[in-house]
């Protein structure tokens, strides 16, 4: 049996299994989209459900070496260029196309034309581009972000209140140019209309210019989402959104209330600080050209918040947390990192990922559905393997001072059954007491 059965990565946005040769015209639209991204790999030999590898037959091997590189040069525009190589997994061949980073985007079929011939990736699938991407490609071979991308208004829709309060000065409309937060107008280049990131930084009411451009944070009963408890509206420039919707969202967070001498103190199933950089990531870095609100859903056992956007440029889910950094909105990150919103940037997942690893918190997710990104927190603590269910029990008692049947059976992932049993066993070596009766029982260290 070979050694190596399984391809270690998943698909990705950068990565397209084959376990077969296709059709010519469908391996050139994945080129097509990998171009029109950050790159990326066709393997042939790698069934993509299940990863394992069963190599590529020489006959297909001939056919791509024979025909396919002349093929794809001849129907893209502009050219695109390809390397082939093989790799040897234990006596089984396989095949890979990589296409380089490209700069000339977008790239297209030339019998489809633009926008019909653009393709894109979107999570670990290929899709025809619609014109709004199209647009953003042509802006991001010409390096231009949508941020800076002006609005047919008048300057003064810009708070200069909120403008003072950054600048701690006099702001002159030449200072604001060189900030990329105002632009001249193209018909008078006497005049100047708000960028898309001043707007969206310093007006006080940015969802009026551009659509959606609001956090909507809704609380549900239970963990299907059927029933809602509360929703609210978040409105008003980046900052304020990031503060608000911080505060409300640690307000339902709270749990487990104490008495703290005079008042009662609760906790949260996360750390602060991750939810607080997992929101401005997501004001951020989303994609303002499309008119959806940033949505953030509070269930009993997870949080989760959706952005509009699928992950830009080099980013890659598969390697989130290693420090890669690519902007799409390049003005209002700058500017967001002097407010003091964001301290370092290509920190911010990272810092994600430590602290809730540092509370032995069940590690947050991040999934490209469609056209959004989502990140979901979970409530539950990452169930250590190598100690006994008894020995997590006493560290869950330990960490929320008092715990319920259900806090262990949600947290350590075992039945009701168990969870009875192991308590029991830890009251008997007078490890673990029993507080209160009946439904509203809790347990403690002694």
């Amino acid at each position: 049996m070979n050694k190596i059965e399984v391809y270690p990565e998943r698909e990705s946005k950068s990565l397209e299994f084959k376990a077969k040769l296709p059709k010519f015209q469908s391996l050139i639209k994945t080129c097509i989209a990998f171009a029109n991204g950050s790159g990326g790999s066709i393997m042939i030999g790698v069934e993509d459900n299940t990863r394992r590898i069963i190599g590529i037959t020489e006959e297909d091997r001939d056919k791509i070496y024979d025909g396919f590189l002349n093929s794809l040069y001849d129907s893209t525009s502009p050219n695109i260029f390809a390397q082939i190589y093989e790799n040897n997994f234990n006596g089984i061949l396989i095949l890979t196309i990589k296409i380089p980073t490209s700069p000339k985007k977008p790239y297209f079929l030339k019998n489809g034309g633009i926008p019909k011939g653009v393709y894109l990736r979107v999570g670990s699938s290929t899709r025809s581009a619609t014109n709004e991407y199209v647009e953003d490609l042509i802006r991001e071979g010409q390096r231009i972000n949508f941020d800076e991308e002006p609005i047919n208004q008048s300057i003064a829709i810009l708070s200069k209140d909120l403008l003072k309060n950054f600048y701690e000065m006099k702001v002159t409309n030449t200072r604001l140019l060189a900030d990329k937060l105002i632009t001249h107008a193209a018909a008078n280049n006497d005049s100047y209309l708000p960028t898309i990131a001043g707007t969206l930084l310093f007006c006080k009411t940015p969802e009026n210019f551009i659509p959606e451009s609001i956090v909507i944070c809704t609380r549900f009963e239970g963990i299907s989402g059927r029933n809602i408890i509360q929703t609210e509206e978040i409105t008003g420039n980046i900052e304020k959104q990031a503060e608000m919707s911080l505060k409300l969202i640690t307000s339902w967070l709270l749990r487990d209330y104490q008495l703290n001498k005079t008042k009662l103190k609760g906790k949260l199933p996360i750390p602060v600080e991750a939810l607080r950089e997992a929101i401005i990531n997501a004001l951020i870095h989303r994609k303002y050209s499309i008119p959806g609100a940033t949505k953030i859903a509070l269930y009993d056992d997870r949080l989760e918040i959706f952005n509009p956007g699928c992950f830009p440029g080099l980013v890659d889910i598969n390697n989130l947390g290693d420090g890669t950094t690519y902007l799409r909105n390049s003005t209002i990150a700058r500017i967001a990192h002097k407010m003091g919103l964001v301290e370092k940037l290509g920190s911010g997942i990272r810092l994600i990922f430590d602290s809730c690893k540092k509370l032995h918190l069940k590690k947050p997710m991040y999934s490209e559905e469609g056209d959004f990104v989502k990140i979901t927190f979970y409530f539950q603590r990452e169930k250590n393997v190598e100690k006994s269910d008894e020995d997590n029990i006493l560290e869950l008692a330990k960490i929320k001072k008092e715990i319920t049947i259900g806090d262990i059976i949600n947290q350590l992932d075992i039945s009701r059954n168990t969870a009875t049993r192991k308590i029991n066993v830890l009251i008997k070596q007078s490890k673990i007491m029993r507080v209160g009766k009946g439904p509203s029982t809790k347990f403690k260290v002694c």
